[in-house]
């Protein structure tokens, strides 16, 4: 499963369909070498970026300092994020979720990215389209018909993901078939589906640091 090669063109995307303010609490969940963190940090968002390489955000770190972006990074188990209310937004891009070992990790991770987003903030998910990848099948690679996955992750249809969220109390709000906001169909490269944390749910008190993000991941040195 190919990453998206363009960070600028899924960054120009994510800014439409999540509708970004200007300085919004970005989380980008499993980021990885933080190529598109540090694309939404040079737009002005407040990100931050979680995954659980530490080799792949020492890279991410080196490019942030080297441009001097306002971008944070943080190893940890993406089942086991401890923010509450605090993002704007949360991203999870280039197929990063479906890879934790089972169904169940990934409910968890779920889980903990709709208590890290305010009430009413949405969470953008983009995979694989499997309808178009398994009808595309490179020989030699084989899909997991049981367990629904490939190469080791777990590769979700539309209908899968939306029950997954639901189940981790996310509201389901559209899809799209790609980053230019194309209707998701059998044949469309991506699947990008956008869920909502109810705005009904009520945040827990809790004092923020100044640039929105706990004191544990300060810039040493900075506010």
């Amino acid at each position: 499963m190919k990453p998206h090669a363009h960070p600028k063109e899924q960054i120009d995307g994510v800014g439409r369909l999540l509708a970004l303010e200007p300085r919004s609490r970005v989380l980008d969940l499993g980021c990885g070498d933080g190529r598109r963190a540090l694309e939404l940090a040079r737009r002005g968002y407040r990100v931050l970026g979680v995954d659980p390489d530490e080799g792949a955000l020492a890279h991410a770190r080196a490019a942030a300092k080297g441009e001097r972006l306002n971008v944070h990074f943080m190893k940890t188990d993406l089942r086991t994020i401890s923010y509450r209310a605090d993002f704007d937004a949360i991203v999870c891009l280039d197929g990063a979720f479906g890879r934790l070992p089972s169904d169940r990790d990934d409910l968890r991770a779920l889980d903990a990215a709709r208590k890290a987003l305010k009430p009413g903030a949405r969470l953008l998910l983009d995979a694989p389209n499997r309808e178009s990848l398994l009808r595309r099948l490179e020989p030699g690679r084989a899909f997991d018909l049981e367990k629904g996955r490939l190469d080791g992750a777990r590769v979700y249809a539309l209908t899968e993901l939306i029950a997954q969220a639901e189940r981790a109390g996310l509201a389901y709000v559209r899809s799209w078939g790609g980053f230019d906001g194309a209707a998701y169909g059998l044949d469309s490269p991506r699947l990008l589906a956008l869920f909502e944390r109810p705005r009904d749910e009520r945040p827990p008190r809790r004092a923020l640091a100044d640039d929105g993000f706990p004191t544990a991941i300060r810039i040493k040195g900075r506010r």
